[in-house]
């Protein structure tokens, strides 16, 4: 049985594909589910993966609604810098020292 330079060359083609496929699922789906499981495993809450854009429109409508409000020079900034970080810092911190 004789092996011919493009039955190589598409075993090759196809090694490099598959490899390349299990690259890119197990960094955008594997890994972030597998961290987000061992998060909750260590009692940390928060909302669940959401597959390549994550929490990107609720992140851009919060600084919408941010920057669309007036701010003094008395009032706190970070709201107003860091939406999305400041609300789930409210909502998921339970009491660990941030505020």
């Amino acid at each position: 049985m004789e092996v011919s330079i493009q039955s190589i060359a598409v075993a090759t083609i196809l090694a490099v594909l598959t490899t390349w496929a299990w690259r890119v699922v197990n960094s955008v789906w594997l890994r972030p589910k597998r961290l987000e499981r061992l998060l909750r495993q260590q009692g940390l809450s928060g909302k669940p993966y959401t597959f390549l854009f994550g929490d990107l429109k609720e992140n851009s409508r919060l600084l919408k609604e941010a920057y669309s409000k007036p701010i003094t020079i008395f009032d706190d900034i970070k709201p107003r810098l860091l939406p999305f970080l400041h609300q789930s810092s409210q909502t998921y911190a339970l009491g660990r020292g941030v505020k």
